[in-house]
C-alpha cells in the first residue's frame, strides 16, 4: 500500500518514464556493479547508492530530460583529503557565473573544476575520487509512513544493468535514479 502511494506520487512527476521495486537481486546486483569502480584511475565512489541501500526499501526511477534537475551537484571530483576539486552543475545561472569566472574551467557543459583548487603547492599529490552523493528526494517528503528518504544515480554501468532489467532501450537521454526510504517505527 505504502509502495503504491509512492509511485503514484512519483508517476506525477515531470519526465517520469517508468518506476519499479528495486529486489534483492537487483540490489545485490548494483552493488556488486559500483564495487568494480574502487580499482580505476579515478575512482568512482557511490555513497549515494551506499546511503539508498540502507534504507527499508528502494525504487528505480526512470526519466528523460523532462524530469527536474537535482537540488545539489550528483557528481563530486575530490581528494582523499576532502578538497573538492569540480563538481557537476545544472543551474543555468550558475553555469553563467562561472563561465565569467576566471578561476572556474569547464570539463563539459555541466562540469566545472575550480582553478584554485587544483593549484595545489602540495608536492605530495593527493588521490583523487569521483564521488556520487545521495541527492535529496523532497517530492516524498510529505507521505507520513515513510521516513529517511534518499535518492542516487548509479553509475553507467548499473544504469544499463537496470534499463535491460526492465525493457527500456539504451538511450543516452533517459537516466535512472534509485530512490530509497525506510517506514516510519
Amino acid at each position: 500500500m505504502v509502495i503504491e502511494k509512492i509511485k503514484k506520487t512519483m508517476e506525477m512527476m515531470d519526465g517520469v518514464l517508468k518506476i519499479e521495486r528495486l529486489s534483492n537481486e537487483d540490489i545485490k546486483e548494483i552493488i556488486d556493479i559500483e564495487s568494480n569502480h574502487d580499482n580505476e584511475l579515478i575512482p568512482v565512489i557511490n555513497e549515494g547508492v551506499k546511503e539508498c541501500f540502507r534504507r527499508d526499501f528502494s525504487l528505480v526511477l526512470f526519466k528523460n530530460s523532462h524530469f527536474r534537475n537535482p537540488t545539489n551537484p550528483t557528481l563530486i571530483l575530490t581528494t582523499e583529503d576532502g578538497r573538492i576539486l569540480g563538481h557537476d552543475i545544472f543551474s543555468k545561472k550558475e553555469k553563467e557565473e562561472l563561465k565569467n569566472n576566471k578561476d572556474a574551467y569547464f570539463l563539459s557543459d555541466d562540469f566545472v573544476i575550480y582553478k584554485e583548487n587544483i593549484e595545489s603547492k602540495d608536492f605530495n599529490p593527493k588521490k583523487q575520487y569521483f564521488i556520487l552523493p545521495p541527492v535529496e528526494f523532497s517530492e516524498l517528503d510529505n507521505i507520513e509512513m515513510i521516513d529517511n528518504v534518499i535518492s542516487s544515480s548509479p553509475s553507467a554501468q548499473s544504469d544499463f544493468y537496470l534499463k535491460k532489467k526492465y525493457n527500456l532501450p539504451e538511450d543516452p537521454k533517459i537516466a535512472s535514479i534509485i530512490v530509497s526510504f525506510s517506514l516510519k517505527k
